[in-house]
């Protein structure tokens, strides 16, 4: 591939390998999972999300387009505070969320790769199956969840931005996208846990 490649803002390191294939001598196997609410869907067959009963998020990182420019910080900011308001609203007083790893807390990494200004075909530091779904136009979320403790990933996801039903009448500002497409994710992760979670 040719083009711009991505730049990565955020406020923790994130492996690039985040969406890859395990590259360690043990190949973790991943299923499919089938009629997700997501695009993409893919569980660790060992995985067993009723251990847990916290969680253990790390700071929403974003990925732009690199050569247009790095993103204004407080617009930055604006977007994690979207995402931070909708997850938070919707996960409510129900599931606790602590600082530090725990054994039966659930590690939370979210990303968003941000494209919606993008009109080049770009590299894309991401590889394996869900590689695909970053594509330029669009913003694109991106999940993983893992064992807070030992890192085991247990399940990862894709999701590109969906038009809502008022597109059809006006054009959104990429304000108002931002927020509803982050108020649907957190929907869906919050009937996940409701579904898989241990007893609170």
């Amino acid at each position: 591939m040719c083009g711009q490649r991505l730049a990565k803002v955020c406020l923790s390191a994130l492996c690039v390998t985040l969406l890859a294939a395990c590259t360690s001598t043990e190949v973790q196997t991943y299923n499919r999972v089938v009629g997700s609410r997501v695009d993409e869907a893919y569980l660790n067959p060992s995985a067993d999300f009723s251990r847990y009963t916290k969680l253990y998020a790390v700071p929403l990182e974003i990925y732009y387009a690199e050569g247009l420019g790095a993103p204004d910080p407080a617009a930055l900011e604006r977007m994690r505070g979207i995402f931070r308001k909708a997850f938070l609203e919707e996960i409510g007083d129900e599931y606790a969320i602590v600082r530090e790893p725990a054994k039966d807390a659930l590690g939370v990494r979210a990303s968003l790769v941000d494209l919606r200004s993008s009109t080049a075909y770009g590299e894309v530091p991401l590889k394996g199956r869900l590689q695909s779904m970053v594509e330029n136009g669009q913003l694109t979320f991106l999940m993983e969840l893992s064992d807070s403790v030992s890192g085991d990933v247990l399940a990862r996801a894709a999701d590109a931005e969906k038009p809502g039903p008022e597109q059809t009448q006006r054009a959104e500002t990429d304000q108002e996208a931002a927020v509803r497409s982050a108020r649907r994710w957190a929907s869906i992760f919050k009937s996940f846990l409701d579904a898989n979670m241990g007893s609170r």
